[in-house]
């Protein structure tokens, strides 16, 4: 509990301005965070992303295992593993490995003096970029961009994000004040995604898929935010 409450304390230090200005670094490495994922009320597995530096870049691993299945039978599978390497705010190289359903997808990219250089199963290519980026939920500096990158795919989206707004959301099982932002865009506007934040600290999605669901991502009990719904309790 100790150490948790120390990373939390580390996530609300950085400040917002800051944050809302610049990109992702290895001048600050957050704290290692971990989300439920669930599909409805249907709980779906856990999406991991551990932080580290490396000389002066930020590295990230996230991990995610996804299964929503009806009795015996699995109506949905998804395995993705990422590594991110990010340096003054750009991402400098990126690869990855999904497995969702029979579809597989791997994608490798290195952004260098402006170009973009992208291999994926379907071949290799590049591109002028003057700063990549994927889709960093947890910098809120992400609701600055206008153009972003599938890790998953390669693919580049539009995006665009609307005014935050008050809003709420339970976090360790309580109720708390937050900041909500969508996010829409993408190939025929597929993408349709409300973030939600404490400050610069993110706390959770929810993702409207092509089925009509909702895919909702919440801290896990071992996420540093679980913690501040049993803090709110205390305080009370």
């Amino acid at each position: 509990m100790v150490l948790r409450r120390l990373a939390l304390t580390a996530l609300l230090a950085l400040p917002s301005t800051l944050l809302a200005t610049e990109g992702p670094s290895a001048e600050r490495v957050p704290p290692n965070r971990s989300f439920d994922a669930f599909i409805g009320d249907r709980p779906l597995g856990t999406h991991r992303y551990q932080f580290g530096r490396d000389g002066d870049a930020l590295t990230l691993r996230s991990e995610a295992q996804f299964e929503f299945k009806l009795g015996f039978l699995t109506l949905f599978s998804y395995d993705h593993v990422a590594e991110e390497r990010w340096t003054n705010g750009c991402l400098s190289r990126f690869e990855s490995q999904t497995q969702q359903n029979s579809d597989r997808f791997e994608v490798a990219g290195r952004w260098e003096a402006g170009v973009l250089a992208l291999e994926t199963l379907d071949g290799a290519a590049e591109t002028q970029e003057s700063c990549a980026w994927t889709f960093p939920y947890w910098d809120r500096a992400i609701t600055q961009r206008s153009e972003l990158i599938n890790i998953q795919d390669g693919k580049r989206a539009e995006v665009a994000f609307s005014a935050p707004r008050p809003a709420e959301l339970e976090v360790g099982g309580v109720p708390r004040a937050v900041e909500a932002l969508d996010l829409k865009g993408g190939e025929d506007g597929k993408i349709d995604i409300t973030l939600y934040y404490d400050g610069p600290l993110w706390l959770g999605l929810d993702s409207k898929l092509e089925n009509g669901r909702t895919l909702h991502y919440r801290p896990s009990e071992s996420d540093p935010a679980f913690a501040l719904g049993g803090e709110q309790t205390s305080a009370q």
